[in-house]
């Protein structure tokens, strides 16, 4: 029962979670492009504003049932009590159809008692595209969630290829036909039916199903307990996700601004998923698991090495971004688009210096904490909406900007700290610094070339730049251990030629 969560399942998993998100994210870059292209500035930002208040109430529906139930499937099928989950499934299962229930009501109520702003459409529309596009979605992620609990991550591996693809080939039709904004959105409720369609049917052919039995005492105070905090935790982290930043522009500022805005965002999720969504994917379920035969210590090695791994990724993210910004911007959406470029490279930072946040999280969840993260997140809620209110409404899409990187930063900060103080967590300092060094030594030469001038070309290079040298500078300082290039060691079994002898060397020199 515990074969889905061994050292080879759990790299398995990040291969599979890594390379689909991959395939995800370029489908969604391209989809992405083509709508903006195809409805212009200001349509597009009305596009965007109705996906952020779709996924918005996603969230709500879902708060902590998701985060609990990986959790607590995992740690019950790592104590080899399969029954006990599936009651954990059922149990939860329930909850997430009475919360859907109570979200999509007050939806439907506040949008007919107070119109969307700056929305030219029909508010059946709007309003219909929102509600079914978030039931689905709501259900999609509640289903591929317990199967990640069984270990069984090919479920929104395949379901999310496949349905990009889908998503990609209905688009591109679209944009021939010269559709309207209209179409676009009804296509976008579709493809939400299909993904939900999908996971369902693969969660069920994996005989992954709930049951209505009464749960173990011990695990239904347990679990209660956590899913109160998960919920504070996710109905605060939706809140504070550029939300309040969202709404003013559309309110205050303009549809295009929204537009901008949600294009930043868009292309620093997925630079993050690209780097860090195999780990962030797999972490959790593997930190549960661990908890459940090894407790704490067993939790906390995890994180370590974890926190290395994502100090590596957010360092790389964030050098590049800020090089590829206008590139990205450009390539992907052209020139009517090009005021996307700073907030995109603002925001790639920002996620790239606080991208270990994911580890924290996972660690807090699993340890029974969360009364730590809603504390946070709390905190979060009140500093990004007060900066969002002071500057706003006074500096449209820079204050949005200005607001989004500073709260998050300040977020990130009390985690570390919270972290250190709560859990007495011996953080990797020594391989942090020595990544973070080799970093600022791969921005002088990558810093040079952009200074020599505006060009798209010149940026390009510089992007390569960065990586070459900060790869050879984490190196050259030694910010790995031995033991990580040990667990290259099956991939120079089967590429002989291209590690065979590349890998013992490193080997060696991380030795010394």
């Amino acid at each position: 029962m515990s074969r889905p969560f061994g050292q080879g399942a759990a790299a398995k998993a990040v291969l599979l979670m890594t390379g689909s998100t991959y395939v995800s994210f370029f489908f969604g870059l391209v989809v992405s492009a083509i709508i903006a292209r195809g409805l212009g500035p200001q349509e597009f930002g009305q596009y965007a504003y109705v996906i952020w208040l779709s996924g918005l109430l996603v969230l709500f529906a879902n708060n902590g049932l998701t985060t609990t139930g990986i959790r607590f499937i995992s740690e019950s099928l790592g104590r080899d009590d399969a029954s006990a989950a599936s009651n954990v499934h059922g149990w939860l299962l329930r909850w997430q159809f009475a919360s859907l229930f109570v979200v999509a009501g007050l939806f439907a109520l506040s949008s007919a008692l107070w119109p969307a702003t700056n929305w030219s459409g029909s508010p059946f529309v709007f309003i219909g595209v929102i509600l079914l596009s978030a039931i689905c979605k709501t259900f999609y992620l509640f289903d591929i969630s317990v199967a990640k609990g069984h270990g069984q991550f090919r479920v929104e591996a395949a379901s999310t290829v496949i349905v990009s693809a889908i998503n990609l080939l209905g688009v591109v039709l679209l944009f021939a036909l010269d559709a309207t904004l209209t179409a676009y959105l009804v296509f976008f409720a579709a493809t939400s039916v299909c993904y939900w369609a999908m996971a369902f049917r693969m969660r069920r052919a994996g005989k992954i199903l709930a049951t209505n039995h009464v749960l173990d005492a011990a695990v239904s105070t347990s679990m209660k307990s956590h899913l109160l905090w998960t919920v504070i935790l996710a109905l605060a982290s939706a809140l504070s996700n550029k939300s309040a930043e969202t709404y003013l522009l559309n309110a205050w500022v303009g549809p295009a601004e929204v537009g901008f805005f949600a294009i930043g965002a868009a292309l620093t999720r997925g630079g993050v998923e690209l780097l860090a969504s195999g780990v962030n994917s797999v972490l959790m379920p593997l930190m549960a698991h661990g908890y459940g035969q090894g407790g704490t210590a067993r939790v906390h090695a995890i994180l370590s090495d974890s926190l290395r791994l994502y100090g590596f990724a957010g360092l790389l993210l964030a050098g590049v971004g800020f090089m590829w910004a206008d590139v990205a911007v450009w390539l992907a959406y052209g020139d009517k688009f090009q005021d996307a470029a700073d907030v995109f490279r603002v925001m790639i930072m920002v996620a790239g210096l606080t991208l270990s946040q994911s580890a924290f999280g996972a660690l807090m969840s699993t340890t029974d904490k969360q009364h730590v993260r809603a504390g946070v997140a709390i905190t979060s809620v009140l500093v990004s909406a007060t900066m969002a209110f002071l500057l706003v409404p006074r500096f449209g899409l820079t204050g949005a900007v200005i607001a989004h990187a500073v709260s998050s930063c300040i977020i990130y900060i009390a985690v570390c700290i919270g972290m250190v103080k709560a859990f007495s967590v011996t953080l990797p300092l020594r391989e942090l610094s020595r990544l973070f060094l080799a970093a600022a030594i791969a921005a002088v030469p990558s810093g040079a070339l952009l200074w020599m001038g505006p060009g798209l070309t010149l940026q390009f290079l510089a992007g390569v730049a960065f990586v070459v040298f900060y790869l050879l500078g984490t190196l050259a300082f030694r910010a790995w251990r031995p033991d990580d290039i040990a667990r290259l060691n099956p991939l120079a079994r089967r590429y002989p030629r291209a590690l065979g002898r590349a890998l013992p060397a490193l080997e060696r020199w991380m030795g010394r």
